[in-house]
């Protein structure tokens, strides 16, 4: 069997556990009008790309996602509302895709997110990922621009394949929530497996007067036993109904991401690809997992993951000693600006790829335990680090 991945360079991280788990697999990041094939399977692991994948699958007889299914996928506003055509509405925020100030009104006391359409991640930039307390802010943030004009119109995304995006204003989900996220996987049967459930942590950041972010500080992974049951029973009902309406295999699922706060339960961010969560499990069993997944065989881990954003204190660095003796915990999407002359700011997790942003991944079987190594290794690192 030929397989195909698609994806970007910048996403190496997304496709490299699949490269190693598929035998005869070529990865394509970019020229995706010189793909020839044929291919027998085309996995991606980026969104945006799944209407390609979907072009190149109609090229070459395959049936595993339609048309009309990646471009659901990949669209958060579609995707919203397919949800509520399959009987799902309840478990969805309410959003719009703003072109006047009127449509902002649901929102006159309450805060909202303002996200793409197109693409997942929280690119540092513009809007992305912004939230705001109410719709005035919000109109005094963005001041005398053309945002509702633009947003009509839309643009054309260099960072997503050149797909024309939107900005959503979608309900903002409370940071005090439990929030628990599953991974799945749908095979060329059609049958679902649930692979592995994490459960998280929001941080908020006020950004400046009007402007603030939530963004995720930690995640740890949890037997399936240990996910409250209404969670799991509103997420197996989401993906079966969600498979067998657009008839998908052979597909990966990151998410949607599970909040529960008083009597609620709702969810956001469905990604139909392969997610961080899996590929670091993958990794600490050293890249067994995915190949058993993709071959329909019996998987199983003895090792949990905790995924946890340093905490360091404040500061310009003045220096930094040998810190070799931590890489084992670090992630591989730490970016290398932990050096003098660099400044660590109050809130490690905001969105910025100008700053130190150091993540740990610690591995074992107590939660507890997992915790103190997270504590541990934190206080060498900001042992190592000496200010102004």
């Amino acid at each position: 069997m030929k397989n195909l991945i698609l994806g970007y360079k910048r996403g190496k991280n997304k496709w490299q556990c699949l490269q190693k788990a598929l035998e005869n697999c070529d990865v394509v990041t970019e020229d995706f009008d010189k793909i020839e094939g044929p291919y027998d399977r085309i996995y991606t692991v980026a969104e945006s790309l799944l209407p390609l994948q979907a072009k190149l699958e109609k090229k070459w007889g395959l049936n595993n996602l339609s048309e009309k299914a990646a471009d659901i996928l990949s669209d958060k506003a579609k995707m919203d509302a397919w949800c509520g055509i399959i009987g799902l509405q309840n478990l969805i925020p309410f959003s719009v895709i703003p072109t006047n100030p009127g449509q902002l009104d649901r929102f006159k006391e309450s805060p909202f997110i303002i996200k793409p359409i197109i693409g997942s991640g929280s690119k540092p930039g513009g809007l992305n990922y912004i939230s705001f307390k109410n719709k005035k802010e919000f109109l005094l943030s963005i001041g005398d621009t053309k945002f509702f004009t633009d947003n009509e119109k839309g643009w054309e995304d260099s960072e997503f394949n050149n797909r024309i995006n939107q900005y959503m204003a979608q309900e903002q989900l409370p940071t005090k929530a439990e929030m628990w996220g599953p991974y799945y996987y749908v095979n060329e049967s059609g049958i679902l497996k649930n692979l592995l459930w994490v459960k998280g942590k929001v941080a908020y950041n006020q950004i400046d007067e009007y402007r603030y972010e939530t963004k995720s500080t930690e995640w740890m992974s949890f037997k399936e036993q240990d996910v409250p049951t209404d969670i799991k029973q509103l997420a197996n009902n989401f993906f079966e109904r969600l498979v067998a309406s657009l008839h998908l295999r052979n597909m990966f699922f990151s998410g949607p991401d599970f909040y529960k706060w008083d009597n609620n339960i709702k969810m956001i961010d469905c990604n139909p690809r392969i997610g961080q969560g899996l590929q670091q499990m993958d990794g600490v069993h050293n890249n067994t997992m995915i190949p058993q997944i993709l071959n329909d065989e019996p998987y199983s881990f003895n090792k949990q993951i905790l995924w946890k954003i340093s905490n360091l204190k404040p500061g310009k660095i003045k220096s930094v000693k040998d810190v070799s003796h931590l890489k084992e915990y670090w992630v591989k999407t730490n970016n290398d600006r932990l050096r003098p002359g660099e400044t660590i700011l109050e809130y490690t997790h905001i969105t910025s790829e100008r700053v130190p942003r150091i993540s740990f991944l610690i591995t074992g079987t107590n939660e507890s335990d997992m915790y103190k190594t997270y504590q541990t290794v934190n206080d060498q690192l900001q042992s190592c680090i000496e200010y102004y």
